[in-house]
């Protein structure tokens, strides 16, 4: 993840006020990617990177209502990581979320988003997700606390917002391929036909995603910290969709536009088509 230290902010701000958007771009990608990493892990039943996203003491609470009457339940984050932990013989968490608004204040985020949580296949709850972050001193940002409300029937959802978290849930296996060096994250995200497109100096170029995942590293870059990626857009329409990627690397400026399709119940990507700027 791009890093920027706070006399670089200062630095941009006065003599590059047009630089400050950016950099509240920056930092809302980042903390998207709190929030991504943690739906991730769920999904992965990987609690080691759940309980990455949490700072010390960080709790969440839930709440709704049970044969009428309102309930409030708090639990410690290191509680609910080992839940994870403890639920890996079981179907994976699959919470799907939309509508996502994040607020940006110095050091202090705000995040608010719609959900539906899935065990495996099998729909559980729906509701409402709020998070409360802060930046530390190292500049990552961390959750300090997780606020969820729960409600199981009426649930009223959007399918379209609903397949559009899925689509995201695809394309981040294409992001964490990049961020891990792993074919074997590509492999989830690509279908065994699809074909990567691009022009190089006034040529038409192709390669298959066989080769692609195959030249994998199986290693992170070593300058991954100084990398910078998010999914920019999702637009879907039945079982197609297309969505926007932005790579922003040292030296280069990835856009990638994703071609998606529903396939047996799966989104995958059936085609890559994208442009490169070199800095």
């Amino acid at each position: 993840m791009r890093r920027f230290s706070i006399p670089a902010f200062v630095l941009l701000f006065l003599f590059f006020p047009g630089r400050q958007s950016l950099a509240q771009d920056y930092a809302l990608q980042e903390v998207m990617e709190v929030i991504e990493t943690m739906f991730d892990g769920m999904r992965q039943m990987d609690a080691d990177k759940v309980s990455s996203i949490f700072a010390d003491g960080a709790s969440l609470n839930s709440t709704g209502s049970l044969d009428g009457a309102s309930f409030v339940r708090t639990m410690a984050a290191t509680d609910f990581a080992e839940a994870i932990r403890q639920g890996t013989s079981g179907p994976a968490w699959d919470e799907r979320i939309w509508n996502v608004d994040i607020e940006i204040q110095d050091n202090l985020a705000t995040a608010w988003m719609d959900y539906a949580f899935y065990a495996g296949d099998q729909f559980s709850h729906c509701g409402s997700n709020t998070f409360q972050f802060v930046r530390n001193a190292d500049d990552d940002w961390k959750v300090i606390a997780m606020a969820d409300t729960r409600a199981s029937d009426p649930c009223l959802i959007d399918q379209n917002k609903n397949e559009e978290a899925m689509v995201r849930t695809a394309l981040r296996h294409y992001l964490r391929g990049h961020a891990t060096g792993m074919g074997s994250e590509h492999e989830q995200a690509f279908n065994d036909v699809a074909n990567l497109y691009w022009i190089r100096d006034g040529e038409f170029n192709s390669r298959s995603s066989a080769e692609y995942i195959a030249s994998a590293p199986g290693q992170p870059a070593e300058n991954e910290a100084d990398r910078f990626r998010y999914i920019d857009w999702v637009d879907v329409s039945g079982n197609a969709a297309v969505g926007k990627i932005i790579l922003d690397y040292p030296g280069a400026y990835f856009t990638d536009y994703m071609q998606l399709l529903k396939i047996d119940g799966r989104w995958e990507i059936v085609n890559k088509i994208f442009d490169v700027d070199n800095e």
